[in-house]
């Protein structure tokens, strides 16, 4: 019974849309242009879109790709840099017992001979990883002249003592011409305990 209903229901409609009344000819038009609306409506709805996800998913593998060099480059590095901290533990280990940066600085100003340039001098310790922490000390020479400066820069900075300039700025001090007002951050690393 509900295969005949279908059957009926199928007749009506070929009916309705005028299908039975065309001949041979309008059919096969018909038929080709409903097979090129579905093939049309299969490319849109499920081609396409594959296509588009996997070309999404290939550049995503490459930039992946481009993460995963630049995290090796930065493993590289990072092994890199902890040989290079072996070598600065080594020369800390060297230093002389009792080092301080504050008291090295003090001695290279009196040699420098520009303890009387010295607006003032800061210490501060930022703590580390593996117990090397960052010693700085900030200082302001006011009305030096650059000739002093080289020399109490060349003086400051020590490979042995793993003392180095972090920052510095230079301006022209106020009103006298040839004098510089001098900003330094000034640093080593010192081992905790």
């Amino acid at each position: 019974m509900a295969a005949f209903y279908k059957h009926d229901l199928i007749k009506k409609i070929r009916y309705k849309l005028g299908i039975d009344s065309l001949d041979s000819r309008e059919k096969r038009v018909l038929a080709g242009g409903s097979l090129f609306v579905l093939c049309f409506f299969v490319v849109q709805l499920m081609i396409i879109p594959f296509w588009n996800a996997r070309a999404n998913l290939e550049i995503s593998i490459e930039r992946k790709s481009a993460e995963l060099v630049k995290i090796k480059q930065l493993q590289e590095e990072h092994q890199r840099l902890k040989v290079q901290e072996g070598g600065i533990r080594e020369k800390i280990m060297e230093r002389s017992p009792g080092f301080t940066l504050f008291t090295f600085l003090d001695k290279q100003v009196t040699k420098a001979q520009v303890k009387k340039q010295i607006k003032y001098m800061k210490p501060s310790t930022l703590e580390g990883d593996d117990n090397l922490n960052e010693s700085m000390v900030e200082m302001k020479l006011q009305k030096t002249t650059l000739k002093d400066l080289v020399a109490f820069i060349l003086l400051v900075e020590s490979e042995e003592n793993v003392v180095s300039i972090r920052r510095i700025s230079i301006q022209e001090s106020g009103g006298e011409q040839g004098y510089l007002d001098v900003i330094l951050q000034i640093r080593t690393f010192e081992l905790e305990g």
